[in-house]
C-alpha cells in the first residue's frame, strides 16, 4: 500500500474507533492498568490481541518481539507480572513464523547430519537470509537452540507446514521453560499460570484455521497430563459445577484444543 493510503487509513480508522467508543471507558483507566494477562507473542503482523476474542483494552499487557522470546523483553515481562500482577502469562507462538524459519535456515546450513534430517525444506532452502543485517541476525540467532532440539524429530513428520509449527510448538517450550526458572515459585505458590499456545492460520493442527491451541501449562507437555492440568484450572472457576452445561463446552473445547503435534 502507498504511503499516502497507509497515513490517511492510520486517521480515518483512529477517528472511527474514538468516535465508536464511550469516552468513560478511556475515563475509567485514564490513571491506572489492570489487565490480566501477560501476553508475550511475535511481532508477526497476522497476529493481534483480537485473536483471544475479547476487547483487551486494559485486559492485556502485550510483549512482542520476532519469536516470541522470554529473554529479549525480560523487563517489560517482570513490569507486567511484578507491578501490575497479572496471574497468567500466555507464550504464544504462531504457524510459519519468520523467526522460525530464519532459525531453521541457520541450523541445517550449518550441519550435513541435519540437511539429511530436514530434506523436506525445499522452500526455506531456496531463501537467501545472508543479506540480513547484523541487528536482525543478533536477535534471532538465540532460537536456535530450541530449533536444533525439534530438528530430529521432522524426519517423522515430512511436511512442511506441520514442520514449521512443531518447531514453533518447540520454541514455545522452551520459553516457558526459560521462564520457570525465574518464576517457578510463583508458579508452585499457584500466583501465576503459564501458558503455552500456537496461534494456528494456516492448519497445522486442524481444518479449523484461526486456532489458538494451547500446547504447554506450566512446563506440562505431556497430552494426558495437559489435559488434566487444564481441566483441573477449569475447576478453579467458583462455584463452577461439573454438571453444568458452561463446564461440558469447556470440556469440549479442551478435547478440541489442548493438543500438540506428536511425533
Amino acid at each position: 500500500m502507498e504511503v499516502g493510503n497507509i497515513f490517511r487509513h492510520l486517521l480515518v480508522h483512529n477517528e472511527a474507533f474514538v468516535k465508536s467508543t464511550d469516552e468513560t471507558k478511556f475515563l475509567a483507566y485514564a490513571g491506572s492498568q489492570s489487565p490480566y494477562i501477560t501476553l508475550v507473542t511475535c511481532a508477526d503482523s497476522r497476529v493481534h490481541g483480537n485473536i483471544l476474542g475479547m476487547d483487551i483494552f486494559n485486559k492485556v499487557f502485550i510483549v512482542r518481539n520476532a519469536g516470541n522470546q522470554f529473554a529479549i523483553n525480560r523487563g517489560s515481562i517482570e513490569y507486567s507480572l511484578f507491578v501490575l500482577k497479572t496471574p497468567v502469562m500466555l507464550v504464544l507462538g504462531h504457524t510459519d513464523c519468520g523467526a522460525v524459519k530464519f532459525a531453521t535456515h541457520a541450523c541445517i546450513t550449518q550441519s550435513q547430519e541435519i540437511i539429511n534430517l530436514a530434506k523436506s525444506f525445499d522452500k526455506l532452502m531456496k531463501t537467501d537470509y545472508s543479506s540480513l543485517s547484523r541487528e536482525i541476525k543478533s536477535e534471532m540467532l538465540p532460537l536456535t537452540i530450541p530449533i536444533e532440539r525439534g530438528i530430529p524429530d521432522l524426519r517423522k513428520i515430512q511436511n512442511e507446514m506441520k514442520e514449521l509449527a512443531y518447531l514453533s510448538q518447540i520454541n514455545v517450550d522452551y520459553q516457558i521453560e526459560k521462564a520457570l526458572k525465574y518464576y517457578g515459585g510463583m508458579v508452585k505458590e499457584n500466583k501465576l499460570t503459564i501458558i503455552g499456545g500456537v496461534y494456528d492460520f494456516v492448519g497445522a493442527y486442524s481444518k479449523q484455521l484461526g486456532r489458538v491451541l494451547i500446547t504447554n501449562i506450566n512446563g506440562v507437555i505431556n497430552p494426558i497430563d495437559l489435559h488434566d492440568k487444564a481441566r483441573a484450572i477449569i475447576k478453579r472457576i467458583p462455584s463452577y459445577e461439573e454438571s453444568s452445561e458452561g463446564y461440558k463446552i469447556a470440556c469440549q473445547l479442551i478435547d478440541e484444543k489442548v493438543t500438540r503435534i506428536i511425533v
